[in-house]
């Protein structure tokens, strides 16, 4: 078992650390995070536990595709009008 501790005397500081780390395991598609455990701590500090393992499991992407509208044909009075012959 593979385990993240975030301890800290200042729970304060610990808080923000969790609340920019939890986003960013759980964004993770390499790893898998469980729920965070909390501990006590005897001087009011923070105390977390979070249980991280590899995602073993196959990489899944699933891309939707999204037909271009065709183009509107020409209109025939856009094209230039070729010189006059002299004859």
């Amino acid at each position: 078992m593979v385990q993240i501790r975030v301890m800290t005397d200042d729970r304060e500081r610990g808080e923000r650390v969790v609340e920019i780390l939890l986003p960013l395991l759980q964004a993770c598609t390499a790893l898998q995070a469980g729920e965070p455990t909390r501990l006590s701590h005897r001087g009011g500090g923070l105390r977390l536990v979070l249980d991280v393992q590899p995602n073993e499991g196959p990489a899944s992407v699933r891309l939707e595709r999204e037909d271009t509208p065709a183009r509107p044909p020409r209109s025939p009075g856009r094209r230039r009008a070729l010189p006059r012959g002299t004859g």
